[in-house]
């Protein structure tokens, strides 16, 4: 089953860290989310150590609903400090549970040394569904490409 390859099958190790510092305002960092199109970025201490992760959600209820102003209030005061960090080879379909269970989604991505990146919840589901159609594609093709027996009669 595809849930259980691990998560390196998608990962894009080459692709951009995208990571800002903890004193970094709440306006900063929602620019840099939105000019990288991403949903989370990574709250970094000193360009190595992972402090936090803040996503569209903590801007929403942290910022916004509490009436903070982002140009002023630093991102560590509302980013989410307890942070959950997989392997790139955690099966996918143990990164959804994670997911599901902890009601996140963005999970950031690391072995002992290196930081590699985060995988969202669309991720996965756009992975799964792509490989969903490459099966499709290739069960059509079985049925339909391949000729018929002619019968006599």
């Amino acid at each position: 089953m595809a849930l259980e390859r691990p998560i390196s099958d998608f990962l894009d190790r080459a692709g951009v860290l995208v990571y800002t510092a903890p004193e970094t305002p709440v306006q900063q960092a929602a620019e840099t989310m939105s000019q990288h199109n991403i949903g989370s970025l990574l709250i970094m201490e000193d360009h190595e150590n992972l402090v936090g992760i803040f996503s569209e959600r903590d801007l929403l209820n942290r910022v916004v609903s509490e009436g903070l102003d982002p140009t002023v209030t630093p991102v560590r005061d509302v980013m989410t400090g307890d942070v959950i960090v997989v392997s790139d080879e955690t099966s996918r379909g143990e990164a959804l549970r994670i997911m599901q269970e902890n009601h996140i989604r963005h999970l950031p991505v690391a072995d002992d040394d290196t930081l590699y990146g985060i995988i969202s919840l669309r991720d996965i589901l756009q992975f799964e569904k792509e490989m969903q159609e490459q099966e499709i594609k290739q069960l059509r093709q079985m049925v339909y490409d391949k000729p018929y027996p002619a019968y006599p009669g």
